[in-house]
């Protein structure tokens, strides 16, 4: 009778224990990457962009990495200098089976920028390359935009990557996208969007229906209240911007900048990691160099700001 009554006990543990496994799976931090600009490493410091990616493979379970997002500008002359493409898919190829990411097309990755030809980052980085990954979700007509899903604390999580000024039919196909996933939190990755005072007010190039960061802002960020941060880059003064905004349903939006360009070296390997913590209901932004093996300090490289891990699933 007392075999009977331990082994019910131990059973009674064992099933309270195993009752614990997805809460603590849920509470368990977990981050994201954004890789600012990296087209001086692809031209001259090609050593610094394999750093910074075989850092992310190598600490991809100690950081519980759930996705890397390039911000674009991924290399310095579009389709003229091969080499710089070769880097490029060489020091992004080290990711592959190991961490989902996506890219967003900066001005510098075209072939032709004012006519819009993008054939070299298709080959490199269009959606074949990715058609065969069950967390890719898909890309737009023009092949330049795409969006990716990732997981993370229990939850689902939605990414969509926009070329620098999305044009009109680029955010119609987002929010096509949004509109069908429109229960999952959602980033927006996109390479002109805020600038060094607020977001951008004027377009880089001069295509028709181009749309600056405000636009953007205007035409779809805040009327999607699944979105709670937008990364971007291409502004390298200063290096780090954020600040938030209020959306039309009154949540919150996170806008981050990070470019290092104008530095030494193009940048010294600099990565933005931007960690979710739903124990506290935040995420933690942190600034490190796998070139340098150090964190930037300033309150512009790290921060913090809350997010509800409850009440921003449906923007509520």
């Amino acid at each position: 009778m007392r075999y009977h009554t331990r082994t019910r006990a131990m059973l009674a543990l064992l099933l309270g224990l195993t009752a614990l496994l997805p809460a603590c799976a849920a509470d368990k931090p977990f981050t994201v990457v954004m890789v600012p600009d990296t087209q001086v490493y692809a031209e001259k410091f090609p050593d610094l962009f394999h750093t910074q990616t075989r850092w992310i493979r190598d600490n991809a379970a100690k950081e519980n990495i759930v996705f890397v997002t390039h911000v674009g500008d991924i290399v310095q002359h579009g389709g003229a200098i091969k080499h710089e493409w070769k880097t490029a898919n060489k020091a992004m190829s080290v990711l592959d089976g190991v961490v989902p990411w996506g890219v967003a097309i900066g001005n510098h990755d075209y072939d032709d920028y004012r006519k819009s030809v993008a054939g070299t980052f298709i080959k490199h980085f269009g959606p074949e390359r990715f058609a065969a990954q069950r967390w890719y979700g898909g890309a737009s007509d023009d092949r330049l935009a795409s969006y990716q899903f990732f997981s993370g604390g229990g939850r689902r999580f939605l990414i969509v990557h926009l070329g620098d000024d999305a044009s009109d039919k680029a955010l119609a196909w987002a929010a096509g996208v949004l509109g069908r996933h429109r229960n999952l939190p959602t980033i927006v990755t996109t390479h002109i969007y805020l600038a060094p005072n607020g977001r951008a007010k004027k377009t880089h190039s001069a295509r028709p229906g181009a749309n600056s960061g405000e636009q953007i802002w205007r035409k779809l960020i805040r009327r999607h209240p699944q979105i709670f941060l937008v990364l971007s880059g291409h502004f390298g003064h200063p290096s780090v911007v954020h600040q938030v905004s209020t959306n039309e349903a009154g949540g919150k939006v996170m806008e981050i900048l990070a470019d290092f360009q104008a530095m030494e070296r193009g940048g010294n390997g600099w990565l933005v990691l931007l960690t979710f913590v739903p124990a506290k209901d935040q995420i933690e932004v942190r600034t490190y160099s796998p070139v340098l093996g150090k964190y930037r300090t300033d309150p512009a490289d790290a921060f913090r700001f809350p997010y509800s891990f409850v009440t921003q699933r449906s923007g509520r």
